[in-house]
């Protein structure tokens, strides 16, 4: 696709994207090593949660934009080219901005936790790049599994194997955090998800009645993206 003259704009698509040849020779030339006179000419610099890298590859002017660490892999979310490493950098940030902005305009609104969720694809992104540990992902295959019907933090402790509820709802919070801190969405809008935090990033509280223990019933949307990235089936 070209935009202006001077350059144009590749997006990846985060759930199918490999790493192709030209681009594992783009990182290894962006490694940094001293004595190097192929990676003389590459500039690396952050980008709000993107890590850009930029240079001459092949006589053209390249930048890429990948996941900033802490993030699992480096696969290449986007790229542009330009007359020179600087145009080819504005360009893209112009990209990444676009691609943000229209993903916040594709968001949903919770309306029982006022909370703003993420398309299946922003979310496969995110399983794809945040580390979770064993008991985390447990959960998460867990909540899929149970679909509507949800699951209480009783059984979410036990479907992780932690000894209490205390340390269950810490590390489930974790993943609310871990997945808005990479999606960086400003997804919590309204009181009420201001009150409940990061967790509804995952899942909205649900209590049926009041001498019953609340359930945290999945966004359908994870669940969809959990199915495609950590391999379980759900009851809908």
């Amino acid at each position: 696709m070209m935009r202006k003259k001077d350059f144009h704009v590749t997006l990846q698509n985060s759930a199918t994207i490999g790493l192709g040849l030209e681009q594992r020779t783009f990182q290894d030339r962006s490694v940094r090593k001293k004595g190097v006179a192929d990676v003389s000419g590459i500039t690396e610099e952050e980008f709000g949660k993107y890590w850009i890298k930029a240079g001459v590859l092949s006589g053209t002017c390249v930048a890429r934009a990948f996941p900033k660490p802490p993030a699992k892999t480096q696969t290449m979310i986007a790229d542009a080219v330009g007359d020179t490493p600087e145009k080819a950098i504005r360009a893209l940030k112009e990209l990444l901005e676009e691609r943000d902005g229209q993903r916040i305009q594709m968001r949903r609104l919770e309306e029982n936790s006022g909370t703003y969720v993420p398309a299946e694809w922003e979310y496969v992104e995110a399983l794809q790049q945040v580390s979770f540990s064993d008991a985390q992902v447990a959960m998460l295959k867990a909540l899929t599994i149970a679909g509507k019907e949800g699951l209480t933090i009783g059984q979410l402790t036990n479907a992780a194997d932690y000894k209490s509820r205390e340390v269950t709802v810490k590390a489930f919070k974790s993943v609310g955090i871990m997945v808005s801190e990479y999606l960086a969405p400003n997804l919590s809008e309204t009181r009420t998800a201001r009150e409940n935090g990061e967790a509804h990033v995952v899942a909205y509280s649900h209590i049926g009645n009041t001498n019953e223990p609340a359930t945290w019933i999945m966004h359908p949307e994870l669940r969809d993206a959990v199915r495609a990235v950590l391999g379980t089936q759900s009851n809908a």
